[in-house]
């Protein structure tokens, strides 16, 4: 059964809170998108580089292997006064996921940053990051390939009811993107012989948001982005 997420956004401020997802790591590690890294990327002379967001174009409208995964601009605020407290408490209820409180993490830039974490028995996941400690700027829900529910709960989480978000368009594209997804990790595991094999589906954008879905392994991990491409 899908869970219908159409709710009001409830404008509340976080105390603290920025971009990113702390489960995420860096852009070498499987599953982990340009968009939550820092602004600022250390390059090998040391130099802070600033990130720009590519145009929608130059993304991948199907799926792809790892070595062709897209890069994106820094996640920013999916809209002013956007949290997503009130999507998050409902996802939450409607999937059994236990919020924790917004916790702090320094970031590779030296940026202090913020995230809301929840995980429902099973291994099922969402993390939620803010851009400028009070608007919602990205969200990663990860569930595991084996699940019955994986689509559903996936699908719920296209739902995020930031203004401008085509939700029918989006769970259409999340159907196609799984069904791509699956399909070239299959060929490739089959080519090569390793389960661990990462593929990145074609990305979707949407108002004021980007989707893109990976799978690694065992793994399903839809990120959500505010601001990611031109």
């Amino acid at each position: 059964m899908r869970a219908a997420l159409r709710i009001p956004a409830v404008l509340v401020t976080l105390v603290i809170g920025t971009a990113g997802v702390t489960s995420c790591g860096t852009d070498d590690a499987p599953g982990t998108t340009a968009s939550e890294r820092p602004k600022a990327a250390a390059t090998r002379s040391g130099q802070a580089e600033e990130r720009t967001a590519p145009p929608t174009g130059d993304l991948p409208k199907h799926a792809v292997t790892s070595d062709k995964k897209p890069g994106f601009g820094p996640a920013e605020a999916m809209a002013t006064g956007y949290t997503g407290k009130g999507f998050l408490a409902t996802l939450a209820k409607s999937w059994e996921l236990k919020l924790d409180e917004p916790v702090e993490q320094e970031m590779p830039d030296g940026k202090k940053r913020t995230y809301v974490h929840g995980r429902a028995q099973g291994g099922t996941t969402v993390s939620a990051g803010y851009a400028d400690h009070r608007n919602l700027s990205s969200l990663l829900c990860r569930t595991g390939t084996d699940k019955d529910t994986a689509l559903d709960f996936l699908d719920a989480c296209t739902g995020l009811d930031v203004a401008g978000v085509d939700h029918p368009g989006a769970s259409a594209w999340l159907g196609q993107a799984k069904k791509e997804t699956d399909s070239l990790y299959k060929k490739k595991v089959a080519e090569t012989g390793n389960k661990k094999e990462y593929v990145i589906s074609g990305v979707y954008s949407s108002g004021p948001v980007t989707m893109v879905l990976h799978r690694a392994y065992d793994k399903y991990s839809l990120r959500i982005l505010g601001g990611a491409v031109a």
